[in-house]
């Protein structure tokens, strides 16, 4: 749940099967020289989940100036999606608007231009493709008889600047919070948003680690018409005294964004059993193999050996050295000792 410290007793949060979802700091996100205060955080959507915005004021929100009453505007990828009036949990229950302390956005209410009736269409997050521009080269045709080549860039520059129009908003979930006065009760008919397939051209994503936008489900017939009333803005605070932001992302974007660590590789399963000591042991065994060593044993003596002389290590000893004999002159053979040897 976000919360703006400048401005307490107000909260946004989106949830996913009604439960709040995480939220993680966003250290470049340059609030703090926002010249409104600004507290932006991202979360971790899922593809093709239905999402909802929690939104409220309680009483640890300062009402007394003025007895205003709380605008919260819903603007998603850029799009104006609805807006709640809250009033001062003391002021009087009287008129259409009662005061209330927190509510649940599930989707856009709009008219269904078939029936005329009004409708639900449930927030549903989107994934985000990249398509390549249209890449005939200079002079080319394709096929397509063209009578000046470059019109073919020209589109291509058009489409990357539409697509970096729709990038610079998409992925982000923004609350504007406005006091003012409320007034009667008006008829509002706000218009259609259009599901967008969020084909994206790759330059307009270039450095960007978007991936998902938001979609509307086919609406939900409501019951009856929702109602709006006159709200007139305070003229002296220039505009929202407090906006929310909540960028959402998949969870792999996340990582490449480096919000959240990368998943470590999985432990092999067999020295996942062992102990730390264990491991200790097979780290240092392993690091004497590593560099030629051999621990030596305490009462070896060092072996002579003659020059151009081998020895195969891997035997338990040392091979015997051969020894001198000689033949008598009555025909014996004696072995004789090398007094010079150790």
């Amino acid at each position: 749940m976000t919360i703006n410290e400048d401005v307490p007793g107000i909260h946004v949060a989106v949830q996913i099967n009604g439960v709040d979802v995480a939220e993680y700091e966003a250290p470049d996100a340059g609030d703090e020289d926002a010249p409104v205060p600004t507290v932006t955080k991202y979360i971790e959507c899922i593809d093709n989940a239905k999402f909802t915005i929690r939104m409220g004021v309680n009483r640890a929100y300062e009402w007394g100036y003025r007895n205003h009453a709380l605008s919260l505007q819903v603007y998603v990828d850029g799009h104006w999606v609805i807006g709640k009036l809250f009033k001062s949990p003391t002021a009087p229950d009287a008129g259409f608007f009662p005061p209330a302390e927190e509510t649940v956005i599930r989707g856009r209410e709009e008219i269904n231009p078939s029936t005329n009736e009004w409708v639900l269409r449930n927030f549903k997050f989107a994934s985000v493709t990249t398509g390549m521009t249209s890449c005939l080269p200079r002079g080319s045709t394709g096929g397509v008889q063209l009578t000046k080549p470059s019109l073919v860039d020209e589109a291509q520059q058009e489409r990357v600047k539409a697509d970096l129009k729709i990038a610079s908003k998409l992925g982000i979930i923004e609350v504007k919070v406005l006091r003012g006065i409320v007034g009667g009760e008006v008829v509002s008919r706000p218009g259609n948003i259009k599901n967008n397939k969020f084909e994206l051209s790759e330059k307009s994503l270039k450095g960007k680690a978007v991936s998902h936008g938001t979609n509307f489900e086919r609406g939900t017939r409501l019951d009856r018409a929702p109602r709006y009333s006159d709200f007139q803005p305070l003229p002296e605070d220039r505009g929202p005294i407090a906006i929310f932001r909540l960028i959402y992302r998949s969870r792999e974007a996340l990582k490449r964004e480096m919000i959240i660590p990368r998943t470590p590789p999985p432990r092999s399963p067999r020295l996942a059993a062992l102990t730390d000591a264990e491991r200790d042991r097979l780290a240092r065994e392993r690091l004497e193999q590593l560099k030629g060593t051999k621990v030596k044993r305490e009462g070896d003596a060092p072996i002579k050996r003659e020059h151009g002389e081998h020895y195969d290590l891997t035997q338990d000893s040392a091979p015997a050295r051969p020894s001198k004999r000689t033949r008598l002159n009555s025909g014996e053979e004696v072995e004789l000792i090398d007094l010079t040897d150790d």
